[in-house]
């Protein structure tokens, strides 16, 4: 039958009517002796690893599709700065950016969230979210959405005050971290040659000298153990965690999309400036990777501290 006509179907030709329940098998034991066959380890071998080399480049039209997420999960995230303030519920701020990107389309959620304040900023994976917003706050926010079958996953680092402001030491603690965040971002392309690996490595080194212009004395270690102690970022996509068989050792290339999202968690411990103890903070973006450049696809979200500022000083 020709595919001009109207009468062709696409899903007949993919999936075929069958007479019984188990698709192109007319017996049941037909069906199970496939099953037995696909299950024997010494005829069959998984197909992930060249799935993976397949979707880790994604295609112009995939990268609209993140883009559009990324978009969706931007502008909830203003909404979210735009709302909080002193005495809310950290489940509010997750039942709003929720609410926001349903509104804009979204299919779901990506991941479990995170709005962390105060000292819950501390867990990297802090997801109760159950605790009241203090005064002089900052909350992290790890949140996402699904669109078109593409997640999103943006961080950002918000103050909870009255006025919508950071106070000094949060500020020159979020910068130090914002810094870290563009430098990595721009090593981000494919002509650079940058392996996940390497772009770690020069993260630390990053924050680590931002640390100590700051008044941080770390011994051998102490960063990656303690301040700073997860990757990255991560490849993404059709999943949060993307095409887990590419290695972090594997160079950028033009289509990848990966996540660069710095953190530094400061202990209520002597060991660290008395005027940074207690906070934790993240910023983190979805970068697709292109030759010269990239696109950040999180761009909606606010994340230089005029425009953070800015959009809570709009609180009613």
């Amino acid at each position: 039958q020709s595919l001009r006509s109207p009468r062709f179907s696409i899903h007949e030709f993919l999936a075929p009517s069958s007479p019984s329940g188990y698709d192109m098998f007319v017996r049941k034991t037909d069906f199970d002796n496939v099953v037995k066959l696909l299950s024997d380890r010494r005829n069959t071998h998984s197909l992930e690893r060249e799935m993976d080399v397949l979707r880790s480049c994604k295609s112009k039209n995939e990268i609209k599709v993140m883009r559009q997420a990324g978009a969706i999960s931007g502008k909830a995230m203003s909404q979210v700065m735009r709302a909080v303030q002193p005495g809310m519920e950290e489940a509010q701020a997750q039942a709003l950016f929720e609410y926001e990107c349903a509104l804009r389309g979204a299919d779901r959620q990506a991941y479990v969230p995170v709005f962390a304040s105060g000292k819950n900023a501390l867990m990297i994976h802090y997801v109760r979210n159950d605790c009241v917003m203090g005064e002089r706050d900052v909350m992290s926010v790890d949140a996402g959405c699904e669109f078109r079958g593409y997640a999103s996953d943006i961080t950002r680092t918000m103050p909870t005050s009255s006025d919508g402001r950071f106070t000094s030491p949060q500020r020159d603690l979020y910068e130090a971290l914002l810094r870290t965040l563009k430098g990595c971002t721009a090593l981000a392309t494919a002509r650079q040659g940058y392996t996940l690996s390497a772009l770690h490595r020069r993260s630390v080194e990053m924050l680590h000298a931002e640390l100590r212009d700051l008044g941080f004395h770390l011994g051998f270690g102490t960063l990656e153990r303690i301040l700073y102690p997860h990757y990255i970022g991560h490849w993404l996509g059709i999943d949060l965690h993307d095409t887990s068989t590419i290695e972090r050792s594997t160079r950028l290339q033009e289509g990848m999309v990966l996540t660069i999202e710095p953190g530094i968690y400061v202990p209520d411990d002597p060991a660290y400036p008395k005027a940074f103890r207690g906070l934790g903070m993240r910023v983190e973006d979805d970068v697709a990777v292109g030759y010269e450049d990239n696109l950040v696809l999180s761009a909606e979200a606010p994340k230089e501290v005029a425009d953070i500022e800015a959009v809570c000083a709009q609180r009613v």
